[in-house]
C-alpha cells in the first residue's frame, strides 16, 4: 500500500481525558465526589500521559522530537490555516492540512454553498485569560501510543484549547458587469464572538515513516457522564483498560 493511501482518521484515542473549564465543573459542595474524581483523572493523565509521549519518542521510536514547546503554536498555525482555507474554500489546503474525515466534511460544506455566496472569516485576537494561561491557546491532552500489531507504528495527538474572537460573515458577490454598491457585495451580517475551541491535531508513524501534522478536528470536554466509561472507571486493571483501547482502535 502506498503511503498515501495509508488512512489518517483512526478516530480520537479512546481515554482521552480533556478538563473543562472551571465553570463547567461540577459543585464542590453539591457535586463533591464527581469533583474530585475529574480533579484526579486530570492530575492521573497528565502524569500518565507525560510519561507516555517520552516513552513514544525516546524509546519506541528513537528520536523522534518531542515537541513540547512548539505544540500550541502548531495548533495555532493550523487553526487559523483551516478557517481561512474553508472561508476561501480552497479546498487545497484543507486537503493538504486535515485529516480525511475532516477535509472530507469541510470540502461537502463548501460544495453546497450558492455559486455566487462569498465567506470572510478572520480571527481578531486571542483571548489570554486564565484558561489558557494568559497565551490564547493551552495543549490539555498529549497522547501518544503504538499501533497495535502494525509494527513500527503508532498515533500522537495534541488537544488544544483556543479562545479566541472571530468574526464570520457571508454576502453575495456582484453579478458580472454589476457595481458592487449595487449588490449585496458587503457583508453586512459579520459578527463577532468569543469562541471556546478544542483542536485536535495528529501526527501518524506508518511502518517507521512520520506523515507530518494534521488537524483530526475538535473535541469536546470531558463530563461527568464520561465517569462511566471503562477508560475513566475505577477499578479496572491495566490489562482490562489496554484491551479496551485495542477494541476501540478497531482490533
Amino acid at each position: 500500500m502506498a503511503r498515501s493511501e495509508l488512512p489518517q482518521d483512526i478516530g480520537l484515542l479512546p481515554g482521552t481525558y480533556i478538563r473543562p473549564l472551571w465553570k463547567d465543573m461540577p459543585s464542590f459542595i453539591h457535586q463533591r465526589h464527581e469533583r474530585l474524581r475529574l480533579e484526579w483523572l486530570w492530575l492521573k493523565h497528565a502524569v500518565q500521559n507525560f510519561i507516555g509521549v517520552i516513552a513514544y519518542s525516546r524509546y519506541f521510536n528513537k528520536g523522534l522530537p518531542l515537541e513540547l514547546k512548539e505544540r500550541r503554536q502548531i495548533a495555532q498555525d493550523f487553526h487559523r490555516r483551516m478557517l481561512t482555507a474553508f472561508a476561501a474554500g480552497d479546498t487545497a489546503t484543507i486537503n493538504k492540512i486535515c485529516c480525511t474525515g475532516l477535509a472530507k466534511e469541510l470540502n461537502s460544506r463548501i460544495a453546497t454553498r450558492p455559486k455566487n455566496e462569498k465567506v470572510t472569516w478572520s480571527l481578531d485576537s486571542y483571548n489570554r485569560d486564565a484558561s489558557t494561561f494568559w497565551t490564547g491557546a493551552r495543549v490539555v491532552s498529549d497522547r501518544a501510543t503504538q499501533i497495535p500489531e502494525i509494527p513500527d507504528s503508532g498515533v500522537r495527538q495534541v488537544v488544544v484549547r483556543i479562545t479566541s474572537k472571530q468574526s464570520a460573515g457571508k454576502y453575495t458577490a456582484p453579478a458580472k458587469g454589476q457595481a458592487a454598491e449595487d449588490s449585496t457585495a458587503v457583508a453586512t451580517n459579520e459578527k463577532q464572538r468569543d469562541c471556546t475551541e478544542y483542536i485536535v491535531i495528529q501526527k501518524l508513524r506508518w511502518t517507521g515513516e512520520d506523515t507530518g501534522w494534521r488537524v483530526w478536528g475538535h473535541a469536546t470536554p470531558t463530563t461527568v457522564d464520561d465517569l462511566s466509561s471503562p477508560f475513566f472507571a475505577p477499578g479496572l486493571t491495566l490489562a482490562e483498560r489496554l484491551e479496551a483501547l485495542k477494541a476501540g482502535m478497531g482490533r
